[in-house]
């Protein structure tokens, strides 16, 4: 809903601009109207205006710049009408939109059925103790620890994982996720998440660009995602580190806000 009533706003924001600018236009556009006729060599473009309280036709057609006004005030004149029937529209659905997304119908629930959903997703991703799964580790690579105890890769992994632990955010990391059945090289996304509403989401954090190799095995992987079904910006979250090797923890939190929390707000 969130995303739809933000590109509501932005239309309305939109036609509230044009408005302002026809305005200014009409304030300064010539008086009168355009009026064409047919002649045998070329059209004839005559100025319909009004003086001693007579309307009068004066033939412009050489007069390209008064043509132009004249052109201008008209095309204002539809514009600005248009404009306030737009926003009169779009303020109207902004008041009686109800979303009947899946996330925001949850967040309507009562709380026993929030804590219900919310219990269903931590649970497919944490072991015994509450902790997140360790489903693969190999110590010269699995070099970082985070606040939860799961040992990553990389510094920016471990930016990611805290902070999807600090929202209380159930996830897998490095779990197999297989191409196909009975895959014996099974892909491992970086993250993965098992949302409330029984869809799955992946995340590829890209920390080695500089390398060939690093870039042709992911290359393989997002190539594999799509015969998958999944989809940059849809259900594949894909972030980067910077040229230096750095990760943007503000940019981290703005993908999570914006990807992944509306699942799980209460």
């Amino acid at each position: 809903m969130d995303d739809f009533l933000e590109m509501v706003e932005e239309e309305l924001l939109h036609q509230k601009v044009l408005l302002k600018k026809s305005k200014q236009v009409l304030r300064k556009a010539a008086e009168g109207a355009l009026r064409c006729r047919a002649r045998k060599e070329r059209t004839a473009i005559y100025w319909i205006k009004r003086e001693g309280g007579r309307q009068q036709e004066v033939n412009i057609s050489d007069q390209n710049d008064l043509i132009q006004a004249l052109l201008d005030r008209k095309i204002s004149e539809v514009t600005l009408a248009a404009a306030e029937r737009n926003i009169r529209a779009l303020q109207k659905l902004k008041e009686q939109y109800q979303s009947n997304a899946f996330t925001d119908i949850i967040r309507e629930l009562s709380k026993s059925y929030r804590d219900a959903v919310a219990a269903l997703g931590s649970a497919q991703t944490l072991d015994e103790e509450g902790k997140p799964i360790q489903y693969h580790f190999d110590p010269e690579k699995h070099i970082h620890e985070t606040n939860c105890g799961l040992m990553v890769r990389s510094k920016s992994e471990v930016i990611i994982t805290n902070t999807l632990t600090g929202y209380g955010i159930p996830f897998s990391y490095e779990k197999d996720f297989p191409r196909y059945e009975g895959d014996e090289w099974p892909l491992q996304p970086d993250f993965a998440f098992d949302l409330p509403n029984g869809e799955v989401k992946l995340w590829e954090h890209l920390g080695m660009l500089t390398k060939e190799k690093y870039c042709k095995h992911n290359a393989d992987k997002l190539y594999w995602y799509q015969k998958l079904g999944f989809h940059i910006g849809r259900n594949l979250i894909i972030t980067q580190d910077d040229a230096k090797g750095n990760c943007s923890s503000p940019y981290i939190d703005k993908m999570i806000r914006g990807h992944l929390l509306p699942y799980y707000r209460r």
